[in-house]
């Protein structure tokens, strides 16, 4: 499978089309911001991805579909459009459009529509690489198995700007969870270390050590209930006797006893005892025992207030009483009422401080008397309130007394219906657990049946692996690695290495690169250089892909390197090239050239660079030059957008 064009659709309808060419090293140079570093992202979102990894920008704002032409293996030409997802303001879209055997003209705006799903396409892609019926099954069963498909033949083909220099990371999605585990699980197949007649074996072994995991389990739970079932069957008699399923004065003595009272029990017909329906308490209770109450607090405010009335007015009528007696005494002198002032009644003594007369003493008196006449007068008044308040006191009281004891009532029986259904709940989950222990018991008969059934499956099991021969698969994928180790150092000094005469090997455990120096192996992360890093990403890919093209395996014919000569050049380093590191860059496309004329017309490579090189290899793999304000998407789209 290789790349015929990507084509970018705009909101009306216009066209770009990038064409390619098949089998041979395509060249886009450009300088920045022109839109190749976007190529990826388009190409991958195109072939399925689950997301949509286009920058934001120009690109997004102006296209409406991304599409590409593929040409398989078989002659077919698909072309697949996908909508740029900021059209629906949404994160992706889920369908694509999938057009098979399509002429030499591509489609136009108005007959792109969609017609699969995202899986769907994966499935195709898969097919059409020949992907065959296949699936990982981890020794240990401490994950699901893992089946490869199209997905994981992309991190063999990209090289974002990104990842071509970085020493921590071969492979395209190396860094996101999961995908390390996936690469080691599906690079096997793919390099065609596995046996794919063997495929379907594995399979029905992963099926039948999930049986065999089932009786295990089922073994371990019956030899506990064995353990622990004499104590166990004691101990559900007696919650039995708690909840009334059988006589409390009932004595089991016995195992075998205990059982068949428990068999017993298990088949004695469960009725749920009687529930009356739950008594609500009534609003109109409650509101009528709230006002009931509020209105015996005014009643015994106003008690109160008028007793404390009454209680003051009886100590003033004694305080004016005790005046009067004092006042009436001084009629038993018999004093006129003309009587000198300064004059003492008693002893004729000159007084120094007048006394008052007579007549004065006579009017306070009547006053007083007066006063006690109005006093006698409310007391009887006073005392009648009084009697009526604590009439209404009692009334009260008695209403209240009866509003709640009928609530008070009510929250008893809610009480009992409640102690019922708890019974009733208690009962039903002692039954179960009774029917649980005795169906276990069973499955204690039964266990040399199961005895039998493991037995056999671990034989079966056997035979099945035995047939696989994975000693034989790990010699395979040794094999297969050493070759593709003694490849790439067959070509380090093709490139511009440091350890241009140590022999290198890729680890797939740890999905590095080891140059095997005399004195010690470095891992990739350990060797200084950009250079380098960018130069054991190239062995490493196009060792691999050749493998792929030479051996016929199910992985995209093309790789898609952005930036390569990052390391040697700034951006702006663009229509002569002055440096040191000339031989360095010219080395390393004629190591792409070399490779891909070796493999033709089976591999193809597309390079996004800044650097165009005054060479003729160089010049006659440019397929485009953005500069100058040729980009990408063309400036006029820009005002439409």
């Amino acid at each position: 499978m290789q790349i015929e064009k990507i084509i970018l659709y705009s909101k009306i309808g216009q066209k770009r089309i990038v064409d390619f060419k098949l089998g041979k090293v395509n060249i886009i140079s450009g300088e920045s911001k022109s839109g190749k570093t976007a190529l990826i992202g388009i190409i991958d979102y195109c072939l399925a991805s689950n997301s949509c990894d286009i920058s934001e920008g120009k690109i997004k704002d102006t296209v409406f579909f991304f599409a590409i032409v593929l040409k398989f293996n078989d002659g077919e030409r698909v072309f697949i459009a996908r909508q740029n997802p900021n059209v629906k303001q949404v994160a992706s879209i889920s369908t694509v459009c999938l057009i098979r055997n399509i002429g030499v003209d591509t489609p136009e705006f108005e007959d792109i529509e969609s017609n699969f799903n995202i899986e769907s396409l994966k499935d195709f892609l898969s097919s059409k690489l020949g992907i065959n019926e296949n699936m990982h099954v981890p020794d240990s069963l401490t994950r699901e198995p893992l089946k490869a498909n199209f997905k994981h033949s992309r991190f063999y083909c990209y090289q974002p700007q990104y990842l071509i220099a970085d020493p921590n990371q071969l492979f395209y999605n190396q860094n996101k969870e999961f995908v390390p585990q996936s690469i080691k699980d599906t690079l096997p197949y793919f390099l065609g270390a596995i046996n794919e007649e063997s495929l379907s074996i594995e399979s029905e072994i992963a099926y039948l050590k999930k049986e065999l995991n089932k009786l295990q389990r089922e073994k371990r739970e019956s030899e506990k209930i064995k353990s622990e079932g004499s104590s166990q069957a004691f101990s559900l008699i007696e919650e039995a006797k708690e909840i009334g399923l059988i006589n409390s004065e009932a004595q089991v003595n016995t195992e075998v006893l205990a059982y068949e009272l428990l068999v017993e029990i298990s088949n004695w017909e469960y009725k749920p005892l009687a529930i009356k329906s739950e008594n609500r308490i009534s609003k109109q209770l409650i509101e009528s025992r709230n006002d009931l109450r509020l209105e015996l607090n005014k009643i015994e405010d106003n008690l109160k207030a008028v007793k404390d009335f009454a209680k003051t007015t009886l100590g003033y009528n004694n305080e004016v009483r005790q005046q009067e007696i004092r006042l009436s005494s001084i009629n038993i002198l018999n004093i006129p009422e003309n009587s000198n002032n300064n004059i003492c009644p008693l002893c004729d003594s000159k007084l120094k401080t007048p006394i008052p007369s007579i007549k004065q003493i006579n009017n306070s008196l009547t006053q007083i008397r007066e006063d006690l006449k109005s006093t006698k007068v409310e007391s009887p008044r006073i005392q009648s309130y009084i009697a009526t308040l604590k009439e209404q006191e009692e009334k009260i009281q008695t209403d209240l007394k009866r509003v709640e004891k009928s609530i008070s009532s009510i929250y008893e029986e809610n009480e009992k219906a409640r102690t019922l259904r708890d019974l009733n709940i208690r009962r039903g989950k002692i039954l179960g657990r009774i029917s649980l222990f005795l169906e276990s018991i069973k499955m204690e008969k039964e266990s040399n049946e199961s005895e039998v059934r493991m037995t056999n499956l671990k034989k079966i099991i056997s035979t099945l692996e035995s047939q696989i021969d994975t000693e034989s698969e790990k010699e395979r994928l040794l094999s297969i690695i050493n070759k593709i180790n003694l490849q790439m150092s067959k070509w380090v000094a093709k490139l511009d290495v440091e350890y241009d005469d140590s022999p290198i090997r890729f680890d797939l455990n740890k999905l590095t690169i080891y140059v095997d120096t005399d004195t010690k192996p470095i891992a990739l992360p350990q060797i200084g250089s950009g250079a380098n890093w960018v130069a054991y990403h190239l062995l490493i890919l196009f060792a691999l892909q050749k493998h792929f093209i030479q051996n016929q395996r199910p992985v995209p014919s093309f790789l898609i390197l952005d930036q390569p000569t990052q390391v040697y050049y700034p951006p702006e380093k663009s229509d002569e090239i002055i440096s040191s590191d000339d031989i360095a860059v010219d080395k390393m496309f004629n190591f792409m050239f070399d490779v891909v004329e070796t493999l033709s017309p089976s591999m193809q490579v597309i390079v996004m660079d800044h650097a165009y090189l005054k060479n003729q290899r160089f010049e006659d793999s440019v397929i485009q030059e953005w500069r100058k304000g040729n980009k990408l998407v063309p400036e006029e789209w820009e005002s439409i957008h």
